[in-house]
């Protein structure tokens, strides 16, 4: 599987390169994933954006967007605000097949809107649907960052949709890659926090540098099992793990 995003669109160096490599792909029967991962750049004009990716959007087989870019290429107004913290419901909309078929192309097997881990949505020319997830924010109480989760569904999907590229259209089998690919972002995120995560700050060392920027939270948050499942022995409070 040949894997591509629109910042190699932005030189005509890169652009041409990318477009050689695609069509050598292609020849070698390659299934090409276009993840669209529209840099700064390209959000000041919808008709530019879509003039300058056309070619690489028409020969993908395999196409992955956000809900917001979805609705910048469809020229669709935005209800929610461009944060991870709004959760209004509109955020989760399941946008008709309709809207969909504006940005469809002959080539193209199945297109995948994604909403971090809360939601993914599939669209192929027959079927579509969406499996619901769980949201980033109220499992990493350190990030609640998309990024990680981001690249974490797109590997997964490759990897699923690559090991059986005949099931690529099949709805059972888009059910299963989907909840494979939440699993994937959740954990990354589980890692993310793990890796990015700070003491309580009762037991922060004041003296030090770092203090006032370093992100914290207080000893009651850090808290998440209940009193009877602290150690009975521990003075300063230590959480008992039971594995």
């Amino acid at each position: 599987m040949f894997y591509y995003n629109s910042s190699a669109l932005l030189e005509p160096n890169t652009q041409s390169s990318l477009l050689k490599a695609i069509d050598i792909s292609k020849k070698f029967g390659g299934i090409t994933f276009f993840d669209l991962n529209l840099p700064l750049p390209l959000w000041s004009s919808s008709k530019e954006t879509k003039s300058l990716i056309k070619e690489a959007w028409e020969a993908a087989d395999i196409i992955e967007v956000t809900k917001q870019e979805l609705e910048f290429l469809s020229d669709i107004e935005p209800s929610e605000k461009f944060d991870t913290n709004d959760n209004d419901k509109s955020k989760f909309k399941h946008y008709s097949p309709d809207i969909i078929m504006k940005l469809w192309h002959g080539n193209l097997k199945v297109l995948f809107v994604t909403n971090g881990t809360s939601k993914i949505h599939y669209y192929t020319d027959k079927n579509h649907g969406w499996i619901r997830g769980t949201e980033d924010a109220p499992i990493t109480p350190f990030t609640s960052d998309m990024s990680q989760s981001g690249d974490a569904i797109v590997a997964a999907l490759m990897r699923m949709l690559s090991v059986n590229p005949h099931l690529v259209t099949d709805k059972v089998y888009l059910h299963k890659a989907v909840q494979y690919a939440i699993k994937c972002g959740v954990i990354d995120q589980w890692v993310l926090a793990r890796e990015g995560g700070f003491l309580p700050k009762e037991r922060e060392d004041p003296t030090k540098e770092e203090y006032e920027v370093r992100r914290s939270i207080t000893e009651r948050e850090y808290r998440t099992l209940p009193d009877a499942m602290h150690s009975e022995n521990s003075p300063t409070g230590e959480l008992l793990y039971v594995e």
